[in-house]
């Protein structure tokens, strides 16, 4: 307990450990299904990712002394956005999608014309693992705790458009397969404030991280009802960069005389820079959400 009556962010001579459930949407600075072309002006189809439960746990402990300790988190995105559908009808005539590679060297396209139907498809994984360093610190009625280590990370992307020609054959296909697996420094930052002498207080988590890592990109296109076929591939060694942020309520329950639970909920939102969407290799991919966290100290 803090001198104002409110439970420390990590109580000295514990282990701690929790489970949050997340609800996140993922979001694209190029966010594209498909390209409707009418003889004036086009029009995008986005691809729509709802909001799905990700989780994330963690478990860590502390030293009685100094106040430093040791924390291992991990966290999960593993979701595919709903189906995009669209036939090229007169007036809405062509409909197709482009794929870019190589920083935008590279480019592919399925093509539905008059009574083709073009069929998109897109999903997205998203692994990471943070092992830190942590030191629990105060600042006038601020509790914190400090993290200083290495985050390991792997996302998967894919993408398919295929077109189907009036019989429901299949006659063009483009796919843009997108992963990157890598690792560097992390640095994150908890804070909490007691909102008087209760229980609950507020709750802000920030976090960045540079992580260096090696990059695949494979396009794949076929014509004319396999007629033609080809395969692009990229391969780069990239430094790319992420920030995340989380701002809630939490509140806290002493259960017998050393444990205590807490439970949390809070907005969060996280952005990946440079690590490529749907149809690119290098924008911005970002995720949103609410979360109920909930875990022990002992």
């Amino acid at each position: 307990w803090t001198s104002s009556g409110c439970v420390s962010a990590l109580p000295a001579r514990r282990f701690y450990g929790g489970f949050e459930f997340l609800w996140m949407r993922a979001h694209f600075d190029q966010n594209v299904a498909m390209i409707v072309d009418p003889p004036l002006g086009n029009t995008l189809t986005p691809f729509n990712y709802s909001a799905n439960l990700t989780p994330r746990v963690w478990l860590g402990g502390q030293s009685a002394v100094s106040g430093a300790g040791l924390r291992a988190t991990y966290w999960r995105f593993d979701e595919a956005a709903a189906e995009e559908r669209a036939t090229a009808v007169a007036g809405a005539t062509p409909v197709y999608l482009f794929v870019y590679g190589a920083g935008g060297n590279l480019s592919r396209n399925a093509y539905a014309d008059l009574g083709e139907t073009l069929v998109s498809n897109h999903s997205l994984m998203l692994h990471t693992l943070d092992f830190e360093g942590t030191q629990q610190f105060s600042m006038a009625s601020l509790q914190c705790l400090a993290g200083f280590g290495v985050r390991i990370a792997e996302m998967d992307q894919h993408l398919r458009g295929d077109v189907y020609d009036a019989t429901n054959s299949l006659w063009e296909v483009v796919t843009n397969d997108l992963s990157f697996q890598g690792a560097g420094p992390t640095v994150s930052l908890q804070i909490q404030r007691c909102l008087g002498n209760s229980r609950l207080s507020v709750f802000n988590g920030l976090r960045g991280a540079l992580l260096l890592s090696d990059a695949h990109q494979g396009i794949y296109e076929m014509k004319d009802g396999f007629a033609n076929e080809l395969i692009d591939v990229a391969e780069q060694t990239e430094v790319l960069s992420m920030g995340e942020m989380a701002l809630g309520l939490q509140y806290w329950q002493p259960i017998g005389p050393r444990a205590q639970i807490f439970v949390r909920g809070n907005y969060e939102c996280q952005a990946w820079f440079d690590v490529g969407g749907p149809v690119d290799s290098h924008s911005t991919v970002a995720f949103s959400g609410i979360g109920l966290a909930t875990g022990m100290l002992y």
